[in-house]
């Protein structure tokens, strides 16, 4: 392993550990915005790394003629961003949050060289110790809870994030990677019990959209017919286990909750409301990255429509939604293909089904917009790409004009993008409250 992954892979550790562990929020006043800001520093630091790689190294090495086509989908998506952009009502908000997605890609393509096994089960290890040192604070909220006699209510149980769906849209990337450990006999109970408090937390949440995910996961991983379907298998019971215990609790004080209720939580309104508003230009362009905004009757302005795909053709366009679901979908198709080909690789198959179970889960929450939930989502993309590409292509050279032009670039988009965020995180007045829904930061407001 070379000194730069090992960089990597210290700098993924480290935003792990200060945006999950339970701590206070030490850079902003709620964890929305510390997890922001902590996301904007991981970023910057992944960018600023390959930047130095650039300038240090003669050349680069660029994909396979078999991965190229797969490759150039990100960059016709982010330049349908820049066209959206230029037509939005708010420009340079739009191309702000166009660059915000742009280093998540850039992070993406950096993290794919990291394909050692060790060094994916360290990361791995990493995310579920600093996720389950929040998960055992809110075990400690339901003993308080149950002692005081009250209903379990996710509004006090949960921890660490500004809302209980924020909580459970991480939770859906840990889900996999505890199935996995399962298979370790010596840790193999202590991650059962982690994996019942998640299942548990995950009732007690209400979280359809995060179940739904799960079963879905565990149904593909059984078809699949790899070597962790006794791990699935337990994960199911250990699901059921976590079903029951929680009707038991939730019956000692009457709490009333109701998992299968048949509400929409107003998104399939939503959802119609953002479709019917398309017109003839989103089959090119869309409204502009970062801008939706709706309300539905009296409520709180919505700052994403809950749907990733929707989102996408409303904020993007059309072709960059083509882009990103060609992408997603080739992701997938080599996954399975690598998967069916190595059956005992259990390190890309937890990677795939977290990747995976993120999609899913972005169909129904904004898993693609909070700060974790979205790094998470492109850390697995990476991590997966780089299991189930291990062929590079080619060195292209780049001179020392070129070099310098590229970190020109480099240093122009990092100083907009910070002076944009500092910008609107101070527009936002606290004192306000939270009338807008979150985000970019906690609150939706631009202006």
């Amino acid at each position: 392993m070379n000194q730069v992954n090992i960089i990597k892979i210290l700098v993924i550790s480290l935003f792990f550990l200060f945006t999950l562990t339970p701590l206070m929020p030490i850079t902003s006043y709620d964890y929305h915005n510390h997890q922001r800001i902590i996301q904007i520093f991981f970023l910057s630091a992944i960018s600023l790394l390959l930047v130095l790689i650039l300038i240090r190294n003669k050349g680069v090495s660029i994909v396979s003629s078999s991965n190229r086509r797969t490759k150039v989908l990100p960059i016709i998506f982010i330049f349908s961003g820049c066209l959206s952009s230029f037509i939005s009502k708010e420009t340079s908000f739009s191309l702000f949050y166009t660059l915000h997605i742009s280093l998540l890609f850039i992070t993406l393509q950096s993290l794919s060289s990291i394909n050692n096994k060790k060094s994916i089960l360290f990361i791995i290890y990493v995310l579920i110790i600093a996720h389950t040192s929040l998960i055992l604070i809110c075990l400690l909220n339901i003993i308080f809870t149950l002692s005081e006699q009250q209903p379990l209510n996710p509004y006090i149980i949960y921890s660490g994030f500004i809302n209980i769906r924020f909580f459970n849209q991480v939770q859906v990337f840990i889900l996999p990677f505890l199935v996995l450990l399962l298979k370790f006999k010596g840790i193999q109970r202590v991650v059962f019990i982690i994996l019942f408090l998640n299942l548990l937390l995950i009732f007690i949440g209400q979280a359809r959209g995060a179940l739904l995910s799960f079963l879905a996961f565990s149904i593909f991983a059984l078809a699949l017919k790899t070597t962790l379907k006794k791990q699935v298998l337990i994960g199911l019971a250990c699901l059921a286990l976590s079903c029951i215990t929680f009707y038991a609790l939730d019956s000692l004080n009457k709490g009333g909750t109701e998992i299968l209720r048949t509400s929409t939580s107003g998104r399939v309104d939503l959802w119609l409301n953002t479709l019917s508003s398309l017109s003839i230009k989103h089959l090119f362009i869309g409204n502009g990255p970062g801008i939706f905004e709706m309300s539905l009757g009296n409520s709180a302005p919505f700052s994403h429509p809950h749907n990733s795909l929707i989102e996408i053709l409303n904020e993007w366009g059309l072709i960059a939604l083509i882009c990103i679901l060609t992408a997603v979908f080739t992701t997938f198709k080599k996954a399975v293909t690598h998967l069916r080909g190595h059956k005992k690789d259990v390190i890309t198959e937890s990677l795939f089904y977290s990747f995976a179970i993120g999609v899913i889960y972005s169909l129904f929450s904004g898993v693609h917009v909070m700060p974790v939930s979205q790094t998470l989502l492109f850390i697995m993309w990476g991590l997966l790409l780089g299991r189930i590409n291990k062929k590079n292509g080619p060195l292209i050279y780049i001179n020392k004009w070129g070099k310098a032009i590229i970190t020109i670039l480099f240093i122009f988009g990092w100083y907009f993008y910070l002076q944009q965020a500092i910008s609107v995180y101070n527009n936002i007045d606290p004192d306000n409250g939270y009338i807008y829904g979150p985000r970019f930061w906690s609150v939706g407001q631009r202006e």
